[in-house]
């Protein structure tokens, strides 16, 4: 329940809450969950997650709150900062989208080819990914999908990758959502929670955002980031970046999924 008393704003904390679900009710955004933890920590506690059934929290106005850290930036910006950590070239650069590296990811966001399969882009029978194939070839044919019909097409379609990397976060989106259903779990769970791991014998404690999942499934995949919630297992890509680098980093910016489902609408 939200209320306004003496000038203060304040909520009732509802079973299934959590300070994610709650500030994507008060803000309409999730990421401003810190928000109303520090200006409630005093009555949750030290760990963010623990809050109770019947709390009354003080919800403060954003633009009051002195707290320069509570988001990265929009959609956008974390594009952009995604985009140019795995192109190699600054923001900007229309370079990023030729890029291809050692292992024949191409484009901004360094598509392979059991992505661009899954979105419809691709078709081959041996694609990376597969036992014995040790990097992306492009042996296979292109089906044509948004005029794209050769790997060359798709590195000098700017406008394609963009719309390409959306379809992506859906397409992960989705899936770890349907793997947590699968065990009685939800992402909201997750949100705005503080989690730590161990990352090759070093304890590493990171907040979940929705921004975050999504850079750390585009890395390893969707069932990579769905093992990390479900199993705390930690993985790594072929060049030894750990998911959780992915998912701190890109962590913390205002992301919705409405920002990236039915990128086609």
């Amino acid at each position: 329940m939200y209320t306004t008393q003496n000038a203060s704003q304040t909520y009732t904390v509802q079973s299934g809450d959590t300070l994610f679900i709650i500030a994507e009710k008060v803000y309409q955004d999730g990421n401003l969950w810190s928000l109303i933890y520090e200006a409630n920590r005093g009555i949750i506690g030290n760990d963010p997650s623990q809050i109770q059934l019947g709390m009354v929290l003080v919800i403060p106005e954003p633009n009051q709150s002195g707290n320069p850290g509570t988001s990265k930036g929009n959609f956008q910006d974390m594009l952009e900062a995604l985009g140019a950590f795995e192109s190699g070239l600054p923001s900007g650069n229309p370079n990023q989208y030729t890029v291809e590296n050692s292992l024949g990811f191409i484009g901004k966001y360094q598509f392979g080819e059991a992505l661009l399969i899954d979105l419809g882009y691709y078709k081959a029978d041996v694609f990376y990914g597969q036992p014995g194939v040790d990097k992306n070839y492009w042996r296979g044919t292109w089906t044509g999908k948004k005029g794209i019909d050769s790997k060359a097409k798709f590195q000098n379609s700017p406008d394609v990758q963009e719309f390409a990397i959306r379809e992506a976060f859906a397409l992960n989106w989705n899936r770890i959502n349907d793997t947590l259903k699968g065990q009685g779990k939800s992402i909201n769970e997750y949100l705005g929670q503080q989690k730590t791991f161990d990352d090759n014998g070093v304890s590493k404690t990171i907040t979940i955002t929705l921004s975050g999942i999504l850079a750390g499934a585009h890395l390893r995949g969707p069932y990579g980031l769905a093992d990390l919630l479900l199993k705390n297992e930690v993985s790594h890509d072929e060049f030894g970046t750990s998911i959780l680098r992915y998912i701190n980093e890109y962590g913390g910016y205002q992301v919705t999924p409405e920002d990236f489902l039915n990128p086609g609408s």
